[in-house]
């Protein structure tokens, strides 16, 4: 008898160590549970604001100089018709253009006449023209969020589909991480001729939208 109350003592006693064991297990499984949420709590998420979503379908993104011309001094473009597009040329030691730029792309839905402003006296036969139009999208949003966010964490979506990193679309960004109540202003180019209704931005499970206009 006394053999069995051993045994029966000892498979009592490991009963114990094995529930002892369980219950250990799950404090420290509910504890960690609970430091984690505590953690997460703790971390501010991130938020976003589209302070500015435009589509413009017929943007003038490439000039051709047709004519050189003579005279002329680094000076500014515009358009004869209506349509937002403004530009800069400039010239060579002889007056003649040899490049320009696009600083407002406009919208139009034909091709615009290019105008060089303020001819100078004596400067003539002067000529640039359109060679291509294309949707282009400007966007402007804030980081409104109390945290840091890697530029290369940063998504954007037109109509829920194209995502693509805005790494890739403004390699020119100041930093490699945007900080709370920083802006970010860019041009989307690249879209062909399509037309996109929305604008979202997604960045670690937030995201944002708005309608283009």
């Amino acid at each position: 008898m006394g053999a069995s109350v051993g045994v029966g003592g000892l498979i009592v006693g490991t009963s114990m160590l094995v529930v002892l064991a369980l219950a250990v297990n799950a404090i420290d499984l509910r504890m960690e549970t609970s430091l984690e949420t505590i953690e997460s709590a703790s971390e501010p998420s991130s938020s976003f604001t589209i302070d500015n979503a435009d589509i413009a379908l017929g943007a003038v993104t490439t000039l051709q100089i047709d004519n050189a011309g003579t005279g002329y001094a680094d000076g500014t473009l515009s358009t004869l018709e209506p349509g937002g597009f403004s530009g800069t040329y400039t010239v060579n030691s002889t007056g003649a253009i040899i490049s320009w730029s696009i600083t407002n792309h406009g919208d139009y839905s034909s091709d615009p006449t290019i105008v060089i402003d303020n001819v100078p006296p004596g400067a003539s036969n002067g000529a640039l023209s359109v060679v291509s139009r294309t949707t282009v999208i400007d966007v402007t949003f804030s980081n409104t969020g109390a945290t840091i966010v890697p530029v290369d964490e940063v998504w954007l979506f037109l109509d829920g589909d194209t995502p693509t990193k805005l790494s890739v679309l403004a390699p020119s960004v100041d930093s490699d991480f945007i900080y709370s109540g920083d802006i970010v202003t860019l041009e989307w180019r690249g879209l062909g001729n399509s037309s996109f209704d929305d604008l979202a931005i997604t960045v670690d499970g937030y995201s944002v939208t708005r309608a283009l206009i």
